[in-house]
């Protein structure tokens, strides 16, 4: 392992900065974190920790055992998260919305992500429900069938049984769960009920609405609930699941979500998007099952 300087320069604290190199033939036999501690200048409890914490990628895929000896040759990845290796989000069984032996329903935070992230695979929902899970017992298991943003809040529902994967798997894939959100939407629409068909698509890296033909098919339903002066409280209602949907399709209308910087919104506390409810046949027992998460109590609406 070649010892004369880093081949890049030190980590600094901002988001989003990362590190990728190939280990040289010498690297063979070394141990990960000492690679990681000498290529990125930082003591060896650091560059254990990074790993530790899910900071860590060998040829792709995370990796996160300090002690993994490496054969030379592996592309390593690191991620530096702006907070550091700091683990601060753990499950609140308060917000747990249900439970059988087959699902789990969750009423996720706002900020949190739904599963890990390329420098962080402690701070998520399924990460910390794993956790919760094995406090109880040796074999915990849980399946992530559907995501939110990190920003959005709401029900999220998770397999706890493999027995149920397929079915359940089925019923979000054809459209037989039924989702409704609550949004505050900058302005006033002009209609109290509507539906965007506008296909969505990817522009410059970032997701987007795209003319027909260029992107994939996406509906929303919306109808208005409550007018304010400055927003309007909105429920929709997703016929598809496209990444940023509900987002998008307001924000094309002219009416971006409250706190969506990135879709046009001005600037405020939190996005204002929140996953309501949750409907489908139980994959077990083939009953109706019907999962609400409260509206969050730092909303200007409840």
């Amino acid at each position: 392992m070649k010892t004369d300087g880093p081949a890049s320069a030190p980590p600094r604290s901002g988001p989003g900065t990362s590190f990728r190199w190939k280990t040289p033939p010498e690297d063979n036999g070394c141990r990960l974190d000492r690679i990681v501690s000498v290529h990125l200048r930082m003591d060896a409890a650091q560059a254990a920790a990074l790993v530790d914490f899910g900071s860590v990628y060998v040829a792709g895929r995370i990796e996160q055992n300090p002690s993994r000896t490496l054969s030379g040759g592996e592309e390593i990845t690191v991620s530096i998260p702006a907070y550091g290796p700091h683990k601060f989000f753990e499950l609140d069984p308060g917000r747990i919305l249900f439970r059988d032996r087959h699902l789990l329903a969750y009423d996720k935070e706002a900020g949190i992500p739904s599963q890990q992230t390329p420098f962080d695979a402690y701070n998520n929902v399924y990460a910390a429900l794993l956790r919760f899970l094995s406090r109880k017992t040796r074999k915990a298991y849980a399946a992530l069938h559907h995501r939110l943003d990190k920003d959005t809040s709401g029900v999220m529902l998770f397999a706890l049984d493999r027995s149920v994967n397929a079915t359940l798997g089925r019923s979000f894939r054809d459209g037989h769960v039924s989702k409704e959100y609550l949004a505050l939407a900058e302005g006033s629409p002009a209609a109290d009920s509507w539906t965007t068909d506008r296909e969505i698509g990817k522009t410059g890296g970032r997701y987007c609405a795209v003319p027909a033909g260029r992107g994939k098919k996406a509906r929303t339903s919306f109808r208005v609930l409550h007018r304010e002066r400055d927003f309007t409280v909105v429920l929709a209602r997703p016929a598809t699941g496209r990444t940023h949907q509900i987002r998008i399709h307001l924000a094309a209308e002219g009416h971006p979500i409250v706190g969506d910087r990135a879709y046009g919104a001005k600037p405020a506390p939190r996005l204002y998007l929140h996953a309501l409810r949750l409907s489908l046949k139980h994959p077990a027992l083939g009953s109706e099952l019907a999962v609400e998460a409260p509206v969050p109590a730092d909303w200007p609406w409840r």
